[in-house]
């Protein structure tokens, strides 16, 4: 391997490494990263810097970014990332890439990579849904979600969102969209380095979506998207690492399922206690955050054996919990509020460590907490 080929992050088996030594994934999830790098708007380029430096200073390594968002052609969608990347199928907003180009081009003053997801299960981006929207041009029925202005929950039915957006995985025109904006990514030159995306070292992974779904009777449809996608990935970019973005929640099966292409070199996994019902918000005794803590031990120790099995690495690319609010939405100090305590949540971030420590080069490459 040359010197510039051992500045890309690569796969050995079940660990990582880059520049000849083994490389361990000490992450941050900064998904707004796009939008913040941009010269004007909601741009702060300022707040990034500070970000950067003060995430450099604890140890952190790289950043999961997002590199996609898409508009409705309905007009303002609920809690959406605006401006988006993408107005329309093919139609890019040139300052919101020149706002990637200039976050991408900070990395290596901060010794950072990035894995960059090429887009999104849920609504928040336009994703997925909004692949199946213009397709279709039909509404995105919007799952019950929080109404961080209302303070409400609202929305509709989720098997009937998970059952809309599964047509993603084999819809004619989402696919070639998708595909369309792949190439896009992979294939554009940064604007301030002059270096191409695909021959970038300093980006570590490619991230075909956040969070695609395992849904039911949409099985094969989703491990030929993965392995068509991937494929596309590994072509145009072959010095990168390729996940599929997986949450790998739903057993060994759909965890192999969604891994078993020979274009995946990076297996992924998220774990969310209160999303998946073990953490009770409302509870502020031990009992509910050691629950969380016992689930997230045997989650880490399950997808540690099953990347092993199939000799590749794994990262924790999410995992997160709400400040102490316990129930109390909306009060003196909602669970969002940087005053609110985080009680629960150290207690859990520590105890995720501790478990992927253990198992790191054991299937277990690192791990980047959401925040």
């Amino acid at each position: 391997m040359t010197a510039q080929n051992a500045q890309f992050v690569t796969a050995h088996n079940t660990h990582l490494e880059r520049n000849h030594h083994t490389f361990v994934v000490r992450g941050a999830n900064y998904w707004q990263a796009m939008n913040l790098g941009m010269a004007s708007g909601p741009g702060n380029r300022s707040r990034v810097l500070h970000d950067l430096q003060q995430l450099s200073s604890m140890g952190i390594n790289t950043l999961r970014i997002l590199a996609a968002s898409e508009a409705s052609q309905f007009g303002q969608a609920p809690d959406r990332i605006r401006p988006e990347l993408t107005q329309s199928p093919g139609i890019y907003n040139n300052d919101v890439w020149e706002g990637l180009d200039w976050i991408l081009a900070q990395l290596p003053h901060f010794n950072m990579t990035a894995c960059i997801s090429l887009g999104n299960f849920w609504t928040w981006s336009g994703g997925a849904p909004q692949y199946v929207s213009w397709a279709t041009n039909t509404r995105i029925p919007y799952p019950v979600q929080w109404d961080h202005k209302q303070k409400v929950f609202a929305g509709g039915d989720y098997d009937e969102f998970l059952t809309y957006t599964a047509h993603f995985y084999n819809n004619t025109h989402a696919q070639k969209w998708y595909r369309t904006h792949i190439r896009r990514v992979l294939t554009r030159t940064n604007s301030v380095t002059n270096v191409p995306y695909r021959r970038d070292p300093n980006i570590m992974a490619w991230e075909l979506m956040n969070e695609p779904q395992y849904i039911r009777g949409y099985e094969l449809e989703l491990a030929k998207w993965i392995d068509d996608s991937a494929r596309l990935v590994h072509a145009l970019a072959p010095m990168h690492l390729v996940t599929p973005g997986a949450e790998s929640k739903n057993g060994a099966h759909a965890f192999k399922l969604m891994h078993a292409s020979p274009y995946v070199t990076l297996a992924s996994c998220h774990f969310w206690p209160l999303n998946w019902g073990y953490y009770n918000a409302t509870d502020p005794t031990i009992h509910s955050i050691q629950e969380s803590i016992s689930k997230m031990q045997v989650f880490v120790r399950n997808n540690a054996q099953w990347t092993c099995e199939l000799n590749k690495p794994t990262v924790l690319f999410e995992f997160g919990l709400m400040r102490d609010n316990w129930g109390k939405w909306g009060g003196p100090l909602d669970a969002y509020d940087p005053r609110a305590p985080v009680t629960h949540r150290d207690m859990f971030y520590q105890a995720v460590y501790k478990e992927v420590t253990r198992h790191l080069n054991n299937g277990f490459a690192g791990a980047a907490f959401w925040a």
